[in-house]
């Protein structure tokens, strides 16, 4: 068995992977609030890993092998002044509790809020914002909307509901489709920040910068192709190998 094959095979996927990654990042550059993606990468114990055996029984493989690991920069996007009074943005930590179709909780950044018909404050996929006491629903009577120091949402003189921000640790997050994430273990229950810092009229941008992540690409492109030949050098020497080993002439 030729290791060297199955170590380049193993950095060719995690390449592949990578890339994906960076692809992602590159397309939601432009989205609200949208948290990227990070890879890393570490050598792992092949033994660990069962590779597929063409269907039979698997078996093991003796060496080391790189494997890639994923999560989520925390690392605050610009804010930007939009003077819409139904734009929020933190500063600081955190992310808003949505409640998703399913009746789940998902968390976001993207504060870009606004009404459906029956005056709940919504995200742009119509998904209902949750404050501590459940949705916040403004007075049909209208009023200024503002933010106080607490996290308060005041309509007039007065106060409609309180956002509540939570925190959770970027590794322990997933994303779950319509720009949300929520916790990997549906177990882990997110801290509540007890003096959250929501700007009102803002929104933050992503925190994806795309001439690094085109930097990235370029990287993982001549990672790609150094893979590619180490598998075709061991491919090579394990042929002159055979030809010479086999021929008793040699």
């Amino acid at each position: 068995m030729n290791i060297g094959i199955y170590q380049g095979a193993a950095s060719l996927n995690a390449c592949e992977k990578w890339q994906g990654i960076l692809s992602q990042n590159i397309a939601s550059a432009s989205v609200p609030g949208f948290r990227k993606t990070e890879a890393s990468f570490a050598s792992v114990l092949a033994d660990q890993q069962r590779m597929d055996n063409g269907g039979r029984s698997p078996k093991e493989v003796k060496g080391v092998m790189p494997s890639s690991v994923t999560q989520f920069s925390l690392q605050q996007g610009e804010l930007r002044s939009t003077n819409n009074e139904l734009d929020f943005a933190i500063q600081g930590e955190g992310f808003f509790q949505i409640q998703r179709p399913n009746g789940q909780n998902g968390y976001t950044r993207d504060g870009q809020f606004r009404l459906n018909p029956e005056r709940v404050l919504v995200t742009r996929q119509g998904f209902p914002l949750l404050g501590e006491g459940g949705p916040i629903t403004l007075r049909p009577e209208g009023g200024r909307i503002s933010i106080n120091a607490e996290g308060s949402v005041i309509q007039g003189q007065q106060i409609v509901g309180k956002v509540a921000v939570y925190q959770i640790p970027g590794d322990q997050l997933e994303r779950v489709g319509d720009g949300l994430l929520a916790p990997k273990d549906p177990a882990v229950q997110p801290g509540t920040i007890e003096r959250p810092n929501v700007l009102n009229g803002y929104v933050e941008g992503s925190n994806v910068t795309p001439l690094n992540e085109m930097v990235n690409l370029i990287a993982v492109s001549r990672a790609y192709e150094a893979s590619q030949r180490i598998i075709t050098a061991n491919d090579e020497n394990a042929d002159k190998a055979i030809q010479i080993l086999g021929n008793p002439n040699a």
